[in-house]
């Protein structure tokens, strides 16, 4: 059986090596309430002895799940008739150069994630956690907003 309190504790110490390791902005909490870091240890049972490095996967992991989401308001899959309704609500050019710049962004990030593991650069990991936090708050999650947003509207209007 797991030990859920045991788990947190070793996450607690974990994070606080690797902050004081890599010297990353973002504090526990920050990284806690955009990518849920709790829920993901504790859904795989166990904190890395790399610790850094499964941070990282759990930040890229929300950025690769909302590019396949982003890539299929550009290029709706012809079976799925939800995602060609919801393709069709941006039909302008700037609008879709706001879901690609969002796909570019996501893919920066997944990049630089696949990178850091052939290389596995510790400067590299400072950078990946402040610079995905910093674009997550204040471009993608507010392009995401808008967005969804539109989404929803549409399928309100339905």
């Amino acid at each position: 059986m797991i030990d859920k309190k045991e788990i947190l504790k070793d996450l607690e110490k974990s994070f606080e090596e690797a902050k004081k390791t890599l010297k990353f902005k973002p504090s526990f909490e920050d990284l806690e309430m955009e990518f849920s870091i709790r829920d993901f240890v504790l859904s795989t049972g166990f904190v890395s002895e790399k610790f850094s490095r499964q941070l990282c996967a759990r930040i890229v992991d929300y950025y690769r799940d909302w590019h396949g989401y982003l890539n299929s308001l550009l290029l709706p899959n012809p079976s799925f008739f939800a995602g060609q309704t919801e393709a069709k609500l941006f039909n302008s050019s700037e609008e879709r150069k706001k879901i690609w710049d969002l796909i570019t962004l996501a893919m920066r990030f997944s990049s630089m994630y696949s990178l850091i593991g052939l290389e596995w650069s510790k400067e590299k990991e400072r950078e990946f956690i402040d610079k995905s936090y910093e674009s997550w708050i204040n471009t993608f999650k507010p392009g995401l907003a808008y967005i969804l947003g539109k989404v929803n509207e549409g399928w309100n209007k339905e």
